[in-house]
């Protein structure tokens, strides 16, 4: 069943300057909006398909027709333990204790560093939650963001890399 989805891209250049946009609206049939400015630079992306990542596919291959390369797909899935307090309604000690193993059952996600900041992956740590205090899990749809975020990203790294078709197989390792 097709279905119309919404999502935003996080593309290399502002995508509202001329040429860009005018052959981003022709291409698109106005289902794109470019946002350029200090905050960064965005498509936001109405796109109709059979699903998400078929949507975020096709997106994708629009978009770059510009020239304009898509960097990643916009998520809120890392946070930080004060995301994660605010988030749940704890104070920022009680998600400390949890994330440290020193409260509650254990196993709390791992954070990945990002210079000396800890983040987690909110859609781990919301259904972590979900399966030990009978909070509300994320959304699938904020898990496949949160996932196709990745992918586009290591799809980015591995750009012209002789190894890229080998590296795609630990998606399925």
């Amino acid at each position: 069943m097709t279905m119309q989805y919404e999502f935003t891209l996080i593309v290399d250049r502002d995508a509202s300057d001329e040429p860009y946009a005018d052959t981003l609206f022709e291409l698109g049939e106005g289902d794109y909006a470019p946002e350029g400015g200090p905050e960064g630079n965005f498509v936001h992306a109405f796109q109709e398909a059979d699903s998400l990542t078929g949507a975020i596919v096709a997106a994708i291959h629009l978009v770059e027709k510009t020239d304009v390369q898509v960097m990643g797909v916009q998520s809120e899935d890392l946070v930080t333990l004060k995301d994660i307090a605010d988030r749940t309604g704890r104070s920022h000690e009680s998600v400390r204790l949890l994330a440290a193993g020193k409260r509650g059952p254990g196993g709390f996600p791992a954070a990945s560093s990002v210079g000396s900041q800890g983040f987690y992956s909110w859609t781990q740590v919301s259904q972590w939650f979900a399966d030990h205090y009978n909070a509300e899990a994320g959304s699938e749809f904020d898990r496949e963001i949160a996932a196709a975020d990745h992918l586009v990203r290591a799809r980015r790294l591995l750009a012209g890399d002789a190894h890229r078709a080998e590296m795609a197989q630990l998606v399925d390792a």
